[in-house]
C-alpha cells in the first residue's frame, strides 16, 4: 500500500512538473473547495442593474429570488431560472412576507428607480435592513450612489445641490445597513455605463471614498456576486470603479 502511494505521489509530481507552474497553478484550481451556494433574495432585480446582478449570480451557482412589483416588467429575466415574489418594497408588510417566504442566506438591495420619490430610497433601504436582520440573512448588498455619507467631497460640488436630497435617502438606506447587525457590504456607484459586450471589463472595488469613475452595469454585477460570503467584503463600504471607461462628470 505505501508503494502505491509513493508511486501516485510521484506520478502527481511528475505531472505538475511537465505542465510547469501554470500548470501546476491550475492544478491547484481544480482542486479547491468551491463556494456554497446560496439562497439569495434580490430587490430591484429586473432593473437595468439587477437584471444583470441576478445574472452573474445564477452564474456563479446561487438560488435566486427577485422580488418585483405586481407591474414591473420581467424581459429582462425571461430566459433565466429564477423564482418571484410580488410586493411593494416601500409596504414594510410585503418586505417581511417576502423575507419570511424562506430562509435566505444573503439579500441584495439593487433598487433603482426612475422618477421615484428621493424618500424611496429610505424607506425601501430601512425596511430591507430591518426584517433582514429580523429573518437571519447572513449578508446584505446593498447598492448606493458616490455622494452618500463620507463620500460627499467626490461628487461634483457644482452638481451636489440638486442631488442633495437623493444622497440623503441613500446615506439612510447605508446607516440602516450598518446599525442592521448584519454582516454588509454597500457599493457605491458614480456613473454607471453599457459598453458592448466585446468591450472588455476592469471593474474593481476600491475603498478610496474620494473615487470618482465610470463603471459597467456588467461589472457591477460581477462584483457584487464576488462579494458573496467573501470575508473581505464584509462590514465595508467600497467605490466600484473601472479606469478603462471614460468619467463622465
Amino acid at each position: 500500500m505505501n508503494h502505491m502511494l509513493i508511486s501516485t505521489r510521484r506520478l502527481l509530481l511528475a505531472i505538475v512538473l511537465m505542465l510547469g507552474v501554470s500548470g501546476g497553478a491550475a492544478l491547484e484550481a481544480a482542486t479547491a473547495p468551491q463556494k456554497a451556494s446560496r439562497k439569495i433574495l434580490v430587490f430591484g432585480g429586473s432593473g437595468q442593474l439587477g437584471s444583470q446582478v441576478v445574472r452573474a449570480l445564477l452564474g456563479a451557482g446561487h438560488d435566486v429570488t427577485v422580488f418585483v412589483r405586481p407591474t414591473s416588467e420581467r424581459d429582462r429575466l425571461a430566459d433565466l431560472k429564477v423564482h418571484y415574489i410580488e410586493g411593494d418594497v416601500t409596504v414594510e408588510a410585503d418586505v417581511r412576507r417576502a423575507m419570511q417566504t424562506t430562509r435566505f442566506d444573503v439579500v441584495v438591495d439593487a433598487l433603482g428607480r426612475s422618477g421615484a420619490e428621493v424618500g424611496f430610497f429610505a424607506i425601501s433601504g430601512t425596511n430591507i435592513a430591518k426584517w433582514a436582520s429580523a429573518t437571519g440573512v447572513k449578508q446584505l448588498i446593498l447598492h448606493s450612489s458616490v455622494g452618500a455619507g463620507q463620500s460627499k467631497d467626490a461628487y461634483p460640488a457644482e452638481r451636489y445641490g440638486a442631488m442633495r436630497a437623493l444622497f440623503v435617502a441613500k446615506e439612510t438606506g447605508e446607516n440602516a445597513a450598518i446599525a442592521s447587525g448584519v454582516a454588509y457590504t454597500i457599493i457605491r456607484n458614480a456613473v454607471l455605463r453599457d459598453p458592448p459586450d466585446d468591450v472588455p471589463e476592469r471593474a474593481r472595488l476600491v475603498s478610496d471614498q474620494r473615487a470618482y469613475g465610470s463603471v459597467s452595469r456588467r461589472g457591477l454585477a460581477r462584483l457584487t456576486a464576488s462579494c458573496i460570503d467573501e470575508p473581505s467584503c464584509r462590514n465595508q463600504i467600497f467605490h466600484a470603479i473601472d479606469e478603462s471607461l471614460p468619467v463622465l462628470r
